[in-house]
């Protein structure tokens, strides 16, 4: 499988990506990732908010459309779901959040619910006055980590370079090698950035953080979870 990408497209996307991310890094040193913060809003997070999901919306829209009947502008969220995240299993995927505690969380639980991110940000783009108190960090969080996971989760060869380049993968193993393992799910990776972590397996990252073998993990996941042994 080659790409179906052009390489400066998917450096646009993962340039992107490290902006929305550090963004919110920052946004979390003022405003702590807590129960209490988790409908706390501002200005700022509701651009932030648009900008990422918007980005979900594009990169969804370009894979599917890819081998779609439809016209790319034709295509909506049910397409999205039935033809990548579902099919990559993006959709029952879990992410841990580098906080300390270390939290675990599944961006898209309820994500089409009324008040899920994805619901959130169809309702802001028709309405942005009378539903921005709706973009708070909560749901923030889950739609930049809904894009973590499409970014590791599509295996194209253009985003196995730009894993391997933005350091979501840290090996030594040449790319050649690294993408045809991701094609094959041979060679299982795990994927970092700053905020967020996650393993190509989904049993591999379970609800219950307890029972997480660190062995599947890195070493920043570990020195957040504070036990490096099974």
């Amino acid at each position: 499988m080659g790409t179906n990408w052009k390489p400066e497209d998917v450096e646009f996307i993962f340039r992107s990506y490290q902006i929305f991310e550090k963004k919110f890094a920052d946004f979390l040193r003022v405003l702590p990732l807590t129960a209490e913060n988790e409908k706390a809003w501002s200005p700022e997070l509701v651009g932030l908010f648009l900008d990422v999901s918007g980005m979900v919306d594009s990169v969804a829209r370009h894979i599917v459309g890819k081998n779609a009947t439809k016209k790319t502008y034709e295509l909506n969220i049910d397409d999205f779901e039935k033809h990548l995240l579902a099919k990559e299993r993006i959709i029952d995927s879990r992410v841990a959040v580098y906080v300390y505690p270390l939290k675990v969380i599944s961006p898209y639980d309820g994500y089409r619910a009324a008040e899920g991110w994805w619901k959130v940000y169809s309702s802001l783009k028709h309405n942005r006055i009378e539903h921005y108190t709706k973009a708070n960090l909560s749901n923030t969080l889950n739609a930049l980590a809904s894009l973590f996971l499409i970014l590791v989760r599509h295996k194209d060869e253009e985003f196995t370079k730009a894993l391997l380049r933005f350091n979501f993968i840290k090996t030594g193993l040449v790319p050649e090698f690294v993408h045809s393992e991701r094609i094959r799910n041979g060679y299982q990776f795990w994927y970092d950035t700053e905020l967020f972590g996650t393993h190509d397996l989904v049993e591999n990252l379970p609800k219950d953080i307890s029972k997480i073998n660190p062995v599947f993990t890195s070493e920043k996941f570990q020195k957040f979870f504070g036990r490096f042994n099974p």
